[in-house]
């Protein structure tokens, strides 16, 4: 831990300020390139995960049938296109989340698209959903095996066009055909905020009703998890549990963040008010840590679970969503703002809260402080 230590602090003073000197997605892209060649050798694997990786029997879980050697993920928008799974799996992750991944190549917006806050820990993203398309995803990611869940993060083409809810169905599900024998689950990124604004076909259950019976009529299918807008509306909750509830491959929800950036801010508001897209980090915590909390006390726990994702830094916040009723937690932003060590850090520290807190294994944990579990 202590070379840990010296690692994130030489980060946090002496990288970060420089990096942050430079225009973010290039800074991103040179951070993949560089992930991309120490994660293609053993050699290079065997020191992110001596530097980064943390290991604990109480950490391991399953969910949706999957194995899982921590709750802790890499969220889908850092590796749009299955670049760097080796390394994220080699640094400790419990599970890595590719995309959001469309049938089609898509070039995305315009830059600037990528937008850092220092004074907030958080990024303003309006990518439009950059990616290579499906079928070079897939063929990629199968000559890369890792040894942790790999998730694939679907998403309608980004043609700056309407589409008919019809053509998005059809478009996801052929989507999701190269990646049957690869992916471990499937996350439908349904409401995508830098697609559609937020709002798509699926707001209503008939469309995600047709998706779901297109899905069940692929051989092999790999769990499915859906990915829309957080939220507490009750009866909206309710008709998604309806339209799911004929589909047992259907093993849990993950939330999208609303697009925009209307939360309490340190960032000069004249600076906000230009920024386009949709803001992710440590803002975002309490409108997360609140659905989780929401859908938590809803859903039938022996048939889903919740991967909390928006606002974790720290062991603390990670177990905070674990302690409402998430089973897995994700980040992206904390890598920007903390730098790699993040994972060890939070790993370690879950394992020291569940070990004070009394927990053999972080799953007993899932749900504690959420009253509505007293009800079930």
């Amino acid at each position: 831990m202590r070379i840990l230590i010296i690692v994130m602090n030489a980060y946090q003073r002496f990288v970060r300020p420089l990096l942050f000197r430079c225009d973010p997605e290039r800074i991103h892209e040179q951070t993949l390139a560089l992930a991309e060649r120490v994660g293609s050798s053993a050699l290079g694997r065997h020191l992110l995960s001596s530097l980064f990786a943390f290991a604990d029997a109480r950490l391991a879980t399953q969910v949706g049938g999957l194995h899982f050697a921590n709750p802790l993920g890499m969220a889908a928008g850092f590796d749009k296109n299955g670049r760097v799974i080796q390394a994220l799996a080699a640094m400790g992750f419990g599970f890595v989340e590719v995309g959001s991944i469309s049938a089609h190549p898509s070039a995305g917006n315009p830059r600037p698209r990528l937008f850092r806050l220092p004074l907030d820990e958080a990024i303003v993203v309006n990518y439009g959903v950059p990616n290579d398309g499906a079928a070079v995803v897939a063929d990629r990611v199968s000559q890369r095996p890792i040894a942790v869940p790999l998730g694939i993060n679907l998403v309608e083409t980004n043609t700056g066009q309407a589409i008919e809810p019809d053509a998005i169905v059809a478009e996801l599900a052929a989507a999701l055909v190269p990646f049957v024998e690869r992916a471990d689950y499937i996350a439908f990124n349904l409401n995508c905020p830098n697609t559609t604004g937020g709002v798509s076909p699926f707001t209503g259950g008939e469309h995600l009703r047709d998706l779901l019976r297109e899905c069940a009529a692929i051989d092999d299918l790999p769990p499915v998890f859906l990915k829309l807008t957080a939220h507490t509306d009750p009866a909206r909750l309710d008709w998604m549990l309806e339209a799911v509830d004929p589909f047992a491959f259907v093993k849990g929800f993950i939330f999208n963040l609303p697009p925009g950036t209307n939360y309490p801010l340190r960032s000069p508001a004249h600076l906000l008010s230009s920024l386009p897209g949709t803001l992710c980090g440590r803002p975002v915590q309490a409108l997360i840590d609140e659905t989780v909390r929401f859908w938590y006390g809803r859903i039938d726990r022996q048939r889903h679970a919740i991967i909390g994702v928006g606002g974790i830094s720290s062991a603390r916040d990670a177990y905070r969503k674990i302690r409402l009723g998430a089973s897995l937690v994700q980040l992206y932003s904390a890598l920007v703002f903390r730098g790699p060590g993040v994972v060890r850090q939070i790993n370690a520290g879950l394992s020291h809260l569940l070990e004070r807190d009394g927990f053999a294994r972080v799953a007993d944990a899932v749900g504690i402080d959420n009253q509505a579990k007293a009800a079930v």
